[in-house]
Order: C-alpha cells, then structure tokens, then sequence
C-alpha cells in the first residue's frame, strides 16, 4: 500500500515567489487593465480631469509581498466613488475592478 505523499507549506518560498519580476509585472498588467476601465469610465460618467487623475501604484507591504492597485488622487475620489451628501456615488474603481460592494448595513446592501 502506497503513503499519500505530505504537503508541506513553505512560506519563504511563496515570498520568493511573489518577488519574482515576471509575478510583479503581472500584477502591474492587471490593475493598468483596470485603470483604464476605470479611466474610460470616468469620462464618460464625471469628466477627462477626473479620468487623467487614476493611476496605478505599485509598492511592497511590510510583509514583503508586492502590490499593484489603482488609484484616484484627485481630492473628490472618495466621495465620487463612495457618495456623499453633495456627490452621487459612482463606483468608478469598484465598477473597473467588477467588485460587488460589501456592508454590514442590511439597509445599504441593495445599494449599486
């Protein structure tokens, strides 16, 4: 009778494998895939100002695994894509990334 084989996790070699270029630049593939979903958006929905302002920023967290996210800098972003007394909620980011907004609001749950 044959021993089914151990797995054994092997952290640093996970964290190798995150720094490798070819995963860093994959990363960095996927979120300019989503700006510019995010920038062709916010054209048409806000305004080019709004659009030229999404960026993709990489960076490496504390723990050594690298990121790539796209962001908005401009000093509305939050409130155009979260919503605020004065601005409708867009979605911008969420909606280029295909993100469902979560919540622990039973009332904001049917919210787009």
């Amino acid at each position: 009778m044959s021993r089914r084989p151990r797995i054994v996790f092997d952290e640093a070699g996970l964290t190798e494998i995150t720094r490798l270029p070819e995963v860093r630049a994959a990363l960095k593939a996927k979120a300019e895939e989503i700006a510019a979903r995010a920038r062709t958006t916010a054209a048409s929905e806000i305004d080019d100002g709004f659009a030229s302002e999404i960026r993709v920023s990489e960076e490496i967290r504390p723990s050594g695994r690298p990121t790539a996210k796209v962001v908005a800098d401009r000093a509305d972003a939050a409130d155009r894509e979260w919503g605020s007394t004065n601005t409708e909620r867009r979605r911008v980011l969420g909606r280029a990334a295909a993100l469902e907004p979560q919540t622990i609001f039973p009332d904001r749950a049917d919210r787009p």
